[in-house]
């Protein structure tokens, strides 16, 4: 894999490319799998967990309509959407761990002295996530673009971020950006200029989003690119 000898700075998303969403989503729906009897009396967990990951398309999800989905297929489950999405990201964030390799990967581009960060779709619950995977004190700063008006791929939040970097947008050539969403997170970065990396877990690219200029299964295949 070759070394990008230009980077001024990197950028990572946070769900499954440095915290293991899969995990925390799979925790707590088998939760609400168990909680409701509608469902689990109707089908099993592998066929609700086949139903529940189609909620989450390209690793994103809306739980309020994720909720008003359920309700069709289980009128029987009670609640609403607005306590579930509080339920959904209350449960994911105190859940969330950091990736396999991730801990020592961040040590490492830490030592390294490259400034980075990370930009998110979502609001403060991202920040919780960070907090209950322990990487609080090694980030060095977390976009939550909702709390920053606009979710990606609009190229706010990636300009933002060059802000935060103390770079100029004409640097955004000069710039890595890690995720796993071909839709949000390399079609934005692509369209203000950045290079791209797209963590693929065992997916194939989909058609209708720009290429990525690097597929990688885990960060730590990136030390070598980043020079460190």
């Amino acid at each position: 894999m070759p070394v990008m000898t230009e980077l001024k700075a990197a950028l990572f998303d946070l769900d499954d490319t440095l915290v293991d969403r899969r995990t925390a989503y799979n925790k707590f729906y088998r939760g609400f799998y168990d909680k409701h009897e509608a469902i689990n009396r109707d089908v099993s967990w592998p066929d609700a967990k086949n139903f529940f990951w189609t909620l989450s398309p390209n690793n994103a999800t809306n739980p309020r309509e994720a909720f008003k989905a359920i309700q069709q297929r289980w009128p029987e489950v009670k609640g609403d959407p607005e306590s579930h999405y509080h339920d959904y990201f209350t449960g994911l964030s105190s859940s969330m761990r950091p990736l396999p390799g991730a801990v020592e990967f961040i040590e490492a581009l830490n030592e390294s002295g490259l400034p980075w960060g990370v930009v998110t779709n979502g609001n403060s619950y991202q920040l919780k996530k960070v907090e209950a995977a322990g990487l609080q004190d090694m980030v060095p700063f977390v976009v939550a673009t909702e709390l920053h008006g606009a979710n990606k791929p609009d190229p706010g939040p990636f300009l933002h971020a060059l802000h935060l970097l103390e770079l100029e947008e004409s640097d955004a050539g000069n710039v890595l950006f890690v995720g796993d969403n071909p839709h949000t997170d390399i079609s934005g970065a692509h369209a203000v200029g950045m290079h791209t990396a797209w963590l693929h877990m065992g997916r194939e690219y989909p058609d209708g989003a720009p290429r990525p200029d690097l597929t990688i299964a885990t960060v730590n295949e990136l030390l070598e690119v980043l020079g460190i």
